[in-house]
């Protein structure tokens, strides 16, 4: 044995474990900064949707302060809360099944939260909020009977579903615009268009170049992921460029017919038919989306099915400066 030896491998080992422990420390710096800007980036983009929800003046900032989301990635969704909330007989059951999931960060769950308390505040707003006033489910099923706006039975599975959410303590399931605001930052696609859908509903209808440039802006991301349901979102957007003598509601057609071609749910039976058919009384069993929009604009739809399949080209492409994102 060299004399000594041991005591210079001692001495190396020490040296090499010194530096791999200050090479890592480096790293989790390097991290956390990046990490602290990323939520700093959210943090930004939520104080602006909130201003503006407050109705305060809001600037966005620039599409770079999103979560970055990879270019034709899909969206980030687990498709199974999609389907259990249209078919939880109970929305609160439903919620409760999610929120463990969501406070350990699941974005989708987060956003599906959101969206059923959403789906409970229309439903309520429309069968039971009438003329400032909250019908119970007899009064709101006698008058919906005679004034013919709405079936029983409709009135009944709304309220089924929805009654003990609204209910629920705010402690055990927390509220809409948080669980908003978790998948927003989060980078959920969905969840951003939610946002962006707000902070268009807070501003002025009136037709607003700027605006228009930052709800783009703010929907880039979300578009990238071609999710169908964020093109058939987007098609409820009235941007600037878009006048009031028929041409946004051609494009908004344009992008909702885009959005069924690429397999969103435009059946007699889906969602989307169901909401179009509150606003039309001349809805048919048998009717899917194209069929209420083709009725609605017949002499105009093949150049609006025409527009359609050309955003479905630019989107494959990823073009999404000729989309105007």
């Amino acid at each position: 044995m060299v004399p000594g030896g041991g005591s210079r491998v001692s001495r190396t080992a020490w040296a090499i474990l010194v530096a791999v422990v200050l090479c890592g420390a480096a790293v989790f710096v390097w991290w956390r900064g990046a990490g602290e800007t990323t939520r700093s980036v959210d943090a930004e983009l939520v104080r602006q949707v909130q201003e503006a929800e407050n109705g305060e003046t809001v600037v966005l900032v620039a599409e770079a302060s999103q979560p970055p989301a990879k270019d034709g990635a899909p969206a980030e969704r687990r498709p199974d809360y999609a389907a259990q909330l249209r078919s939880a007989p109970d929305l609160l059951e439903y919620v409760r099944s999610l929120l463990g999931m969501a406070h350990a960060g699941d974005h989708g769950a987060q956003f599906y939260i959101y969206r059923a308390f959403e789906y409970c505040a229309d439903e309520y707003r429309l069968h039971f909020d009438r003329q400032g006033k909250r019908y119970s489910l007899d009064e709101a099923m006698r008058k919906g009977v005679a004034e013919g706006w709405s079936d029983p039975e409709v009135i009944r599975r709304a309220y089924d579903k929805c009654h003990a959410l609204l209910e629920a303590s705010v402690a055990e399931v927390g509220t809409r615009e948080k669980w908003r605001r978790l998948a927003a930052e989060g980078g959920f696609p969905l969840a951003v268009v939610a946002m962006a859908r707000e902070l268009q509903r807070k501003s002025s209808r009136s037709p607003n170049p700027e605006l228009s440039v930052q709800l783009r802006s703010l929907l880039a991301g979300p578009l990238k992921s071609r999710d169908p349901e964020v093109v058939w979102e987007i098609g409820d957007f009235e941007f600037a460029e878009y006048d009031e003598d028929g041409e946004f509601d051609r494009e908004s057609m344009a992008w909702e017919i885009a959005a069924c071609q690429r397999g969103f749910d435009c059946s007699p039976q889906s969602e989307a038919v169901r909401w179009l058919c509150m606003h039309d009384r001349a809805c048919q069993p048998y009717e899917s989306v194209s069929d209420i929009l083709r009725r609605a604009r017949g002499d105009q739809m093949d150049e609006i099915e025409s527009r359609a399949r050309w955003i479905n080209e630019k989107i494959d492409a990823g073009d999404w400066a000729a989309l105007g994102f």
